[in-house]
């Protein structure tokens, strides 16, 4: 008598070259955007400007960092687990009703939504971050029923035909655009304040002493 093989464990992780790619292409248009917001927010004092660009595109890249240093994706013993940067979630393979490679509005590139029988989202993986054929060989290891959906569906269409995949982000894209110019502004003047309260108390900034 023989013991039974192991089951096979299957992990995978994110590519940072897909999304490196993906990222430049975005940049075209966003940086711009936001260095213009920037520039307005801390005018006139460029240097303080100068600074928030910085601290923000240093925060950036560690959250890039332990964001692609944490996650994977690991498919053994009929469990999947998908360890984030700050948590990981659990599912029995078959409490995952459906898998759904939706190519989002304006993109080629399907990310994979996992879909309960109930049509609530369990997990989605980018198509920003994670090859297609990362995903395609995810999907194999799940095993789980499998739809395609095509590219160039408009969100009310993929809200109608493919439930419990797509969120609030992705049916109000100008919105979160606005959110995150909001957001940039904000945190701009935040550090702006922090750097000029830094400058005057150090004396290199002084105050301006009454005449008389």
């Amino acid at each position: 008598m023989t013991d039974a093989p192991a089951p096979e464990r299957r992990e995978f992780r994110p590519s940072w070259p897909a999304f490196h790619r993906r990222m430049l292409v975005r940049l075209v248009w966003f940086a711009p955007l936001l260095v213009l917001t920037l520039l307005i927010a801390t005018w006139p004092s460029l240097g303080a400007g100068v600074v928030a660009l910085g601290s923000a595109m240093l925060l950036g890249g560690i959250g890039m960092l332990v964001y692609f240093a944490r996650t994977r994706v690991v498919v053994e013993a009929g469990e999947l687990r998908i360890r984030g940067p700050l948590r990981t979630r659990r599912w029995p393979v078959h409490a995952i009703g459906t898998l759904v490679m939706l190519p989002l509005p304006g993109t080629r590139d399907a990310t994979l939504y996992g879909v309960s029988p109930a049509l609530e989202r369990m997990f989605a993986l980018s198509a920003q971050t994670w090859e297609q054929e990362t995903l395609t060989e995810l999907v194999e290891a799940i095993g789980a029923p499998v739809v395609r959906a095509p590219a160039g569906l408009a969100a009310v269409d993929i809200k109608e035909r493919f439930p419990g995949t797509i969120g609030w982000t992705t049916t109000h894209p100008w919105a979160l655009v606005l959110l995150v110019v909001g957001g940039t502004v904000l945190a701009t003047l935040v550090v702006s304040v922090v750097v000029a309260a830094v400058m005057i108390a150090t004396g290199q900034v002084p105050l301006p002493t009454p005449a008389g």
